[in-house]
């Protein structure tokens, strides 16, 4: 006969809590439910520019936040504690102290317009530029337009 165990499939989510356990512990995070949910704990606008950084012993949760958002967070933090400690079922969190700097997030999108004039305005344009005779400084001076009067309606 085998006397070899056979081990069912196990879910990812069972090994990583094993294997992540020590990093956890040095940042002081007991439960890495906090840094797991973030984004359900604060909200998707929130999570986009804050990042939970540790968990001390006294229950102070270290947050690196944009420093242009760091104003409105703070509005935010009594709720955040609340949030945390209905999620966890206790206390895990008596303050939140903010550590301002750059918040890379996978999630982030730039929106950006793209340089294009109404026709009015194009028309407008091509009249004042038709005088010129040097292409080169005519094409600068279209890039120039259509970047300077794009946010115009």
């Amino acid at each position: 006969m085998n006397s070899r165990k056979i081990n069912n499939p196990r879910r990812i989510s069972y090994i990583s809590k094993s294997i992540t356990k020590d990093i956890f512990k040095q940042r002081g995070f007991k439960e890495q439910k906090v840094i797991t949910n973030w984004k359900d704990i604060v909200g998707e606008e929130i999570s986009l520019y804050t990042l939970p950084e540790s968990l001390t012993k006294s229950r102070l949760l270290v947050i690196k936040c944009e420093s242009s958002n760091a104003l409105e967070f703070q509005y935010h933090i009594p709720k955040i504690i609340e949030r945390i400690t209905t999620m966890m079922g206790y206390a895990a969190v008596k303050n939140i102290r903010i550590k301002q700097g750059n918040v890379i997030s996978k999630n982030k999108t730039i929106n950006r317009k793209k340089n294009t004039l109404s026709n009015k305005h194009n028309e407008e344009l091509q009249k004042i530029l038709s005088k010129i005779k040097n292409k080169n400084l005519k094409n600068k001076l279209i890039n120039f337009s259509k970047s300077f009067f794009s946010n115009i309606d």
